[in-house]
């Protein structure tokens, strides 16, 4: 579930909340109170879980971004490290927790294949299909 469908599952699952706007620390804080309180529907855990999901992905964007420019300003590991007091023992350790994120050679999926397969649909399958088919 993305972000957008959280909010439509929380609009229906507690408009109280949806409707106030608030951010999504706050939205997080009030289901939690909710959870706290035993009000929290199956729709309203649901929705919080995409709204952690989301945190996660913002902030790994923001921490790339953060990473990737101040690696452009010639900043080695170890002064990124120190930078943003990560408090790392060394340059390599500095460097496997942020490569991932800098890499750009980095595989992005659509989430439309399926692991270790070509995409559904593609042309050997429509080959396989037509071949089935004479």
């Amino acid at each position: 579930m993305n972000y957008e469908e959280a909010q439509r599952w929380l609009e229906r699952a507690d408009p109280a909340i949806a409707r106030k706007r608030q951010s999504i620390t706050e939205q997080l804080d009030e289901l939690k109170e909710r959870a706290k309180l035993g009000d929290l529907t199956h729709d309203g855990a649901a929705a919080w879980y995409a709204l952690c999901q989301e945190m996660r992905r913002l902030a790994d964007y923001y921490e790339r971004d953060l990473i990737r420019k101040l690696r452009a300003d010639g900043l080695t590991w170890a002064k990124v490290a120190d930078a943003v007091q990560a408090q790392l023992s060394s340059r390599q350790a500095a460097q496997g927790k942020w490569k991932r994120l800098i890499d750009p050679t980095r595989r992005t999926t659509n989430g439309n294949m399926r692991r270790g397969g070509r995409p559904k649909g593609s042309t050997a399958e429509a080959t396989a299909e037509a071949a089935a088919e004479s």
